[in-house]
């Protein structure tokens, strides 16, 4: 799953066509739990992100990619 950080949000890249500079996450549960716990969107981002724009970008672009393994 791409991401990319838009304003002060984090915004799912679905289509891998977002300006700027893009993150990955694996979509499986165990990586996107440790990338939260870590702060991981934090440090790609280089600024704090509101935890509720991680989880619905988090939940956007699992709902896209229509399932959750490590492809």
């Amino acid at each position: 799953m791409r991401f990319t950080l838009k304003g002060d949000e984090i915004a799912a890249d679905t289509e891998g066509k977002n300006e700027g500079r893009g993150f990955y996450l694996c979509p499986d549960e165990k990586c996107i739990d440790s990338a939260v716990k870590r702060k991981a969107f934090n440090r790609a981002c280089r600024r704090n992100v509101d935890a509720d724009s991680i989880e619905k970008a988090i939940k956007i672009a699992l709902d896209t990619k229509g399932g959750n393994e490590c492809q």
